[in-house]
């Protein structure tokens, strides 16, 4: 798992932003304040994005930050486009399905509650799965994988002591 805090979002260039693209393992990114360029393309890339409530993305004129909206939209992002508004606020990004959660407070406190109970290697494995479209055949050799060494067996366990999983 990859999370890209705010100021991680921020510092990114055009490498970066193509590294992220190849990846493998879950990216969660945070933004705040004012999220715009490649920071906002990244966060739109993101498979789960969450966002300050007093934040703002702004879309503009950038080829990446309309490819990743089409990526998250699908042909949603067709509707995005063709309307004036380049500035969106938190609630009207968050409406739109441009991110998957508001949030107030530090994104790495948030972060930390957000795992707990949470398995980072089932997440991993389900978003390599989600981002090639898995098929049958890489499904059950990634949960052959994930029961192998034991990973729903822990969450079985600490189910049925009625306690939260600590993975």
């Amino acid at each position: 798992m990859r999370f890209l805090t705010p100021a991680a979002l921020r510092g990114l260039d055009a490498r970066a932003l193509e590294d992220l693209l190849g990846r493998t393992e879950l990216l969660i990114a945070a933004g705040e304040g004012e999220v715009s360029g490649l920071a906002a393309a990244a966060f739109l890339f993101a498979d789960y994005a969450v966002l300050e409530r007093g934040a703002t993305l702004v879309t503009g004129d950038d080829p990446a930050i309309w490819a990743a909206a089409k990526w998250r939209l699908g042909r949603g992002a067709l509707s995005l486009l063709l309307d004036e508004r380049r500035r969106l606020t938190a609630d009207e990004t968050f409406s739109l399905g441009l991110c998957d959660e508001l949030i107030d407070g530090d994104p790495e406190e948030w972060r930390t509650r957000w795992m707990r109970g949470r398995s980072a290697l089932a997440l991993d494995t389900a978003a390599t799965l989600i981002r090639f479209r898995g098929g049958d055949a890489l499904e059950r050799a990634a949960f052959a994988q994930l029961f192998a060494i034991g990973e729903p067996q822990k969450g079985l366990a600490a189910f049925l002591k009625k306690r939260k999983p600590a993975f």
